[in-house]
């Protein structure tokens, strides 16, 4: 069976599993076989796949209130505050993406999932290693405040 045969899930574990032990040479293939695909829908499901895993594993470390909003306060390394616009295009929507999915708000986790995976092909390989980058740093740090790297 080939990364292309497996479900979204199976393929999305597969891709963490490999990332956290070092093969990125696979991931970085199979990430841009998933960029280079021109109907994306695949790309598309693995970041929703990707920002959902992350979602729930923000949702774990919190006492989540019925009715509480998620957000995010987006800075530098430095924490110089940034303005959400002013992400890229990729970027900004994988972020939107992940506050819908938190949200359950699966009408705008599908939008944003589309809009995150429509760039080019680089720029579609950069934003799915960026989810997959999230999903490896929830796993890592248990720290009840969460914080994302950037690339």
């Amino acid at each position: 069976m080939t990364d292309f045969d497996m479900g979204i899930g199976a393929l999305t574990e597969q891709l963490v599993t490999t990332t956290r032990n070092g093969d990125h040479d696979y991931v970085a293939d199979v990430l841009a076989r998933l960029a280079a695909n021109s109907s994306r829908a695949r790309a598309s499901a693995l970041l929703r796949e990707l920002v959902g895993t992350s979602a729930r594993m923000i949702r774990a470390r919190i006492q989540e209130k019925s009715g509480a909003l998620f957000t995010f306060d987006v800075t530098t390394e430095h924490d110089e505050p940034v303005e959400v616009e002013v992400l890229p295009p990729g970027p900004r929507s994988a972020l939107r993406a992940l506050s819908a999915s938190l949200n359950r708000d699966a009408g705008d986790l599908e939008i944003h999932s589309d809009l995150a995976t429509q760039g080019t092909p680089a720029e579609v390989v950069a934003v799915l290693m960026q989810c997959l980058l999230w999903t490896l740093e929830l796993q890592n740090d248990r720290a009840s405040t969460v914080r994302f790297s950037c690339y």
